[in-house]
């Protein structure tokens, strides 16, 4: 049955479309997991020649109700996801606009779909759009399903300007492990995974450094509750913001909350993952609701939840710390002294100590607060080290740490190596 929607063809077009084939692909991907899958396999057919026939991704997910065909697939830019209470890890198109990707390379996507009636009863039908008719879609008659999982096939065929070397190439295979990686590291044990052509996508060529410790926080009487803190440490970007995700001992996310670390001038790719019976007991809200209240307002309030992020920011303090010493300071020293913000030093010997000690200063700082060092403009980092150049030619040295705490606050191991930095000055 051929079916009108609500909005055109040139609306769809001007909406804002994956331009890219790798972000089209994405969001059949996301579609699957938003859909409840544990597993989406990609699957492409090409010829000798490397031309690719179609394009098919398949889900184990729920299914598409029929019964509700026309709100989800009639309505664009207000997805019925949107007033879905899920994880906002698991649903990530809330606009409807992710069915329409095809018509990046593709000509007719067909939704070859399986999903459980209220009474438990398998039914089956097809769903086609056509790109240069997308503001109609056809459905076919419902069939009883042979007893089988619930699912989804989206089947891409009148493939164009895609090939089988795109689909093969390492920046694809990187695009989806840095897309995907740390969701499917979010549900490691529950087997979530990707497969192209029967081969899983792997990520842990992107993790720089993997750690796992586990904590007991007592509240105010006695009670202890234990959590498994998972961190990672990411080689490049990746399809999420820098999280840190909660989990109830059941493997489930009931929550995430970004991080501070958010700037990424220095380049700190991380996720935490935090897993606790603490959590099992709050419930998730809605995503409309978590934009204003973070998503569990009430267990923001608890001491031991309090406790808990204070010792992760310290956490991810020492782990930021690290990777600016081993990864970035070096480099954004000599990136510092391109700039011509170091005061003029000659080839005195004088000269040549004091600028070694406005170097190890400047490093120290660097590895305490990066952003701050990676953000300044040049004029105010110039006038900085200049005065504290001009305190390491007096007797006034034992002075400059107190000034840097002025406009640096810094902790109790930058301040002895501060102070070791100066006595050897």
């Amino acid at each position: 049955m051929k079916n009108n929607t609500n909005i055109t063809n040139a609306s769809i077009e001007s909406a804002g479309l994956p331009k890219d084939y790798k972000n089209a692909i994405a969001e059949y991907i996301w579609n699957g997991f938003d859909a409840k899958a544990s597993r989406v396999d990609i699957r492409y057919e090409s010829n000798a020649l490397g031309y690719v026939h179609c394009i098919s991704f398949t889900d184990d997910g729920e299914g598409i109700q029929h019964e509700t065909l026309q709100q989800s697939f009639g309505n664009f830019l207000d997805s019925m996801k949107r007033n879905s209470l899920k994880r906002s890890s698991y649903t990530r198109g809330r606009k409807g606009k992710g069915r329409f990707s095809f018509s990046v390379f593709s000509t007719r996507a067909t939704w070859k779909t399986r999903y459980r009636t209220a009474d438990q009863q398998l039914r089956a039908y097809e769903i086609i759009i056509d790109r240069d008719q997308k503001e109609r879609f056809e459905d076919s008659f419902i069939v009883d399903a042979s007893p089988a999982a619930t699912g989804t096939t989206v089947l891409l065929e009148g493939i164009f300007g895609l090939t089988e070397q795109h689909l093969s190439a390492a920046d694809f295979l990187d695009f989806l492990a840095q897309e995907f990686g740390w969701f499917l590291f979010l549900n490691t044990q529950q087997g979530f995974q990707i497969t192209l052509n029967g081969e899983p996508i792997s990520y842990a060529q992107l993790i720089r450094e993997e750690e796992m410790v586990n904590w007991v926080i007592s509240d105010e009487t006695q009670n202890t509750y234990e959590f498994q803190i998972k961190f990672i440490g990411w080689w490049s970007n990746i399809g999420d913001r820098y999280y840190y995700y909660f989990l109830n001992s059941h493997k489930m996310e009931v929550a995430k909350e970004l991080t501070s670390f958010n700037n990424n001038a220095i380049q700190f790719h991380h996720s935490v993952y935090i897993e606790s019976s603490f959590f099992n007991h709050f419930e998730q809200e809605s995503v409309a609701n978590s934009q204003k209240h973070n998503l569990f307002s009430t267990v923001q309030q608890h001491i031991v939840f309090k406790k808990l992020m204070g010792d992760l920011r310290i956490f991810l303090e020492r782990k930021q710390q690290k990777f600016v010493q081993h990864h970035v300071a070096e480099e954004m020293i000599l990136n510092l002294a391109g700039k011509n913000v170091l005061p003029k030093y000659s080839a005195s010997e004088q000269d040549q100590a004091r600028k070694t000690d406005i170097l190890t200063i400047l490093k120290i700082l660097c590895i305490a607060e990066p952003r701050v060092f990676a953000g300044m403009k040049a004029d105010y980092l110039r006038a900085y080290l200049g005065f504290i150049d001009l305190l390491l030619q007096t007797d006034k040295k034992h002075q400059i740490i107190a000034v840097i705490q002025q406009t640096l606050p810094l902790g109790e191991n930058e301040q002895k190596q501060l102070a070791q930095a100066l006595s050897y000055s």
